[in-house]
């Protein structure tokens, strides 16, 4: 895969853009120092997966963010040294695909890139709790979720609840016996009906439903 490393701390951006080339599964790794420059660098097709540190100069980590989500399909996963819980939920308002802690970040970009890569995200038990007791949009609203998950059907709850367990398409599909083309078309539809806009917000809806049965 090709990376996009955005990082304007210099030791930490080396350091992580070593560890990354040394990996099997990375081919070229770019690296950019604030959030212009890595546009810039998007603007010529090549980067598979963005790595973005939450706090740069000029425009941020954020707004970084939400600019890639929104002109390109290219997954962001976010990397910084917050942990507080709002921090967590606007991280996923701005829609990245999955958060990784600095502290933790070297043991375990490899398996977060790889899960990224596959079409799921990667929220560790941490940041999915913190968004948890964020308040999110999706809190507080158990009489509507409960509606959206009783249209449903078996086949799309099965889905859901793979989705919530952290697999990917490609398991999604060994698990249920279907093929990886229909895994894509159910996650669609389950978008859809569950009014929401990528697969994280849709896991937490169901995680949130289990909460309040057990």
């Amino acid at each position: 895969m090709r990376l996009l490393l955005i990082e304007d701390d210099q030791s930490y951006q080396l350091a992580m853009a070593s560890h990354l080339q040394r990996l099997p599964s990375v081919a070229q790794v770019q690296v950019a120092g604030d959030g212009e420059q890595g546009l810039e660098l998007l603007q010529a097709p090549g980067a598979d997966l963005v790595l973005l540190d939450l706090v740069l100069p000029g425009m941020g980590g954020l707004a970084t963010c939400r600019r890639i989500t929104a002109t390109t399909a290219i997954p962001v996963l976010i990397l910084t040294s917050q942990d507080d819980p709002q921090w967590v939920r606007q991280i996923w308002q701005a829609g990245a695909r999955g958060y990784l802690h600095k502290q933790r970040a070297f043991a375990q970009v490899d398996l977060a890139l790889a899960s990224l890569l596959a079409g799921a995200s990667w929220w560790d038990h941490t940041a999915t709790v913190a968004l948890q007791s964020a308040g999110s949009p999706l809190c507080g609203e158990a009489g509507h979720q409960r509606t959206l998950l009783d249209d449903l059907t078996q086949r799309e709850r099965q889905v859901l609840a793979c989705l919530a367990a952290g697999d990917n398409n490609r398991a999604i599909a060994l698990e249920l016996g279907i093929g990886e083309g229909t895994v894509r078309s159910h996650v669609h539809v389950l978008l859809q009906k569950l009014q929401v806009n990528n697969r994280t917000q849709a896991a937490l809806i169901w995680l949130e439903a289990r909460e309040r049965v057990g």
